[in-house]
C-alpha cells in the first residue's frame, strides 16, 4: 500500500512532528494543537488560575504600590530580583526543587496575585505544567476522586498535586484544626520535598509562625525561600485601577 493510499484509508489530515520525528495522525492532540502556543493555552486552562489573575504576568504587577504612610517608597529590589531569577532561571530552581514562601501579615498586600503571575509567566514562556490551589479546597478535592475509574489521577486527584512540575499552594494559614487536612498537607509537601518539585506557598504569617505540625514547617523551611512582602494593602489600588480603566474604556471619564 502507497504512503497516499495508507493516509485516504484511515483518514490521516495532519501532520504530527517534533524535532525528531514526523508522523500522521487523524486529529491534532489537545496539547500539541498549535504548537507552543497550543500547549500553553491547554496548560492554562488546567492550572486553576484564579480568574481575576488568569491573563496577569509579571509587568502586570506594580511594585510601586508598596509606599509607607509618607508616600515613600518600599525598597522591593531584592524582591524583584528573586522573582525574575524564579521565571528566567527555572531550571536551576527546578533542579534543587527550591520554590517561594510568599507572606504578609495584610490581607489583599498581593500575595496570591503576585503567585498568579509567576504561574503565568511560566506558563507562557516555558509551556511549565502548573496547579493552583487554595490549602482550604484540599479535602474537598481529596473527596473528588472517582474509585471506578481507570484514570490514576481521576481516582486519586492529589497524586496530580503531588506530582505537578509547579506548584501553588495559596493561603497556607493558621491551624486548621483539622487533623485530615494536616495529614493531607503533610503528604503532599512531603513527596514534593522528596521529589525536588517546586512549591511556592502562600501565607499570612512567617514560616515559623505557622500553626501546623512541625514536620509541614520543616520541609517548607528547607525548600521554600520566604519572601515578605511589605505590609501594605495593595488590592484596593488595583481594584481601583481596573475600575478607572474601564470608566476610561467606556467614554466615561477622561
Amino acid at each position: 500500500m502507497t504512503m497516499g493510499a495508507y493516509i485516504a484509508e484511515y483518514n490521516l489530515k495532519h501532520i504530527y512532528k517534533d524535532e525528531t520525528f514526523e508522523t500522521w495522525v487523524s486529529k491534532k492532540c489537545p496539547s500539541c494543537n498549535g504548537g507552543f502556543a497550543g500547549r500553553v493555552s491547554t496548560i492554562k486552562k488546567n492550572a486553576g488560575v484564579p480568574t481575576t489573575f488568569y491573563d496577569k504576568r509579571l509587568d502586570a504587577f506594580d511594585w510601586s504600590l508598596y509606599r509607607k504612610d509618607d508616600g515613600t517608597p518600599y525598597d522591593t529590589s531584592k524582591h524583584q530580583e528573586t522573582v525574575t531569577k524564579i521565571t528566567k532561571e527555572f531550571e536551576k530552581w527546578d533542579e534543587r526543587g527550591m520554590g517561594l514562601y510568599i507572606w504578609s501579615k495584610v490581607k489583599g498586600s498581593g500575595k496570591s496575585f503576585l503567585a498568579s503571575c509567576i504561574c503565568n509567566e511560566l506558563m507562557n514562556t516555558k509551556a511549565i505544567k502548573t496547579r493552583f490551589v487554595n490549602c482550604a479546597d484540599l479535602i474537598d478535592i481529596s473527596q473528588s476522586g472517582d474509585k471506578d475509574s481507570w484514570e490514576e489521577y481521576k481516582r486519586d486527584p492529589m497524586k496530580l498535586l503531588r506530582e505537578c512540575k509547579f506548584l501553588v499552594l495559596d493561603d497556607i494559614g493558621q491551624r486548621t484544626n483539622s487533623e485530615w487536612l494536616e495529614d493531607l498537607l503533610y503528604k503532599l509537601i512531603d513527596e514534593r520535598t522528596r521529589n525536588n518539585l517546586v512549591t511556592i506557598i502562600t501565607a499570612n504569617m512567617s514560616i515559623s509562625d505557622l500553626k501546623l505540625d512541625d514536620r509541614i514547617s520543616d520541609r517548607i523551611n528547607a525548600k521554600c525561600i520566604p519572601l515578605h512582602l511589605p505590609e501594605v494593602k495593595i488590592r484596593s489600588k488595583e481594584t481601583m485601577t481596573t475600575r478607572n480603566e474601564f470608566l476610561k474604556e467606556m467614554g466615561l471619564i477622561s
